[in-house]
């Protein structure tokens, strides 16, 4: 793909769209960290948050679980981990 198709698609009305949805769930992410990090939640309330970011990102991006596992979920995982110790 040339730098010009990669330009084309980006600023077409799917490409605006899609940047869009990862910019938004980009920035769902780090607010659920933050909120985990700050630990003013329960444990279960804090894995509900992360069930409900993948929620989102399974409407943004329909058949996205294992990617929102791999790329999302083990790093919330890890940060759950960290606040309220191993399960």
């Amino acid at each position: 793909m040339t730098r010009d198709e990669a330009v084309a698609i980006l600023i077409s009305p799917e490409g605006r769209d899609e940047t869009k949805r990862i910019y938004h769930l980009r920035r769902a992410f780090e607010l659920v960290m933050q909120t985990i990090y700050a630990g003013d939640h329960t444990r279960d309330e804090a894995e509900q948050l992360v069930q409900g970011l993948a929620a989102l990102a399974e409407e943004y991006f329909p058949g996205s679980a294992e990617t929102f596992s791999i790329v999302y979920g083990r790093r919330l995982g890890r940060v759950i981990s960290e606040v309220y110790g191993s399960d």
